[in-house]
């Protein structure tokens, strides 16, 4: 009986998962808002980024066009640029503090670990770029998540 239990519950997660990882749209988004309540000194990083800025980094003409916006953010439902949830997966099911505080229940449900797989969605050999993308450098400009907040 118990064992069957289990079994539901663990199928019932991957097939949560795998609606949440096809449905990344962003009615699926947490927001920002909702990610600044509990890192707020990474959302301030974010800020002052080159990621926050990225869809405005884009001519007028090119703001529109799904090849480039598809890296660079839009700005549809308020959301600009590449923002916390374009990495780290839509939120809308992982930004409770409940499921952020159980690292397992997070990653089920959506939370990505970002990876130099992750950046290389965008950061391609064929994305214009002034300097070519290098994992070991440009992680250390962005890395964030290390230092713990306070409880609150």
């Amino acid at each position: 009986m118990r064992f069957g239990l289990v079994l539901a519950t663990v199928v019932m997660a991957g097939l949560l998962a795998s609606a949440v990882a096809a449905t990344g749209r962003l009615n699926q988004f947490a927001g920002v808002d909702s990610c600044k309540k509990c890192h707020a000194q990474e959302v301030e990083a974010w800020q002052n980024s080159p990621h926050a800025r990225a869809h405005k980094a884009l001519p007028a003409d090119k703001q529109a066009d799904p090849r480039c916006v598809q890296c660079h953010g839009s700005q549809q439902a308020g959301v600009a640029g590449v923002h916390c949830e374009n990495c780290h997966g839509a939120g809308k099911h992982y930004a409770k503090r409940y499921v952020m505080k159980d690292p397992v229940l997070s990653r089920i449900v959506g939370l990505v670990d970002v990876s130099e797989k992750v950046c290389g969605r965008c950061h391609t050999e064929t994305s214009p770029a002034i300097r070519t993308f290098a994992w070991d450098r440009m992680w250390g400009v962005i890395q964030h998540g290390k230092k713990t907040e306070p409880e609150k």
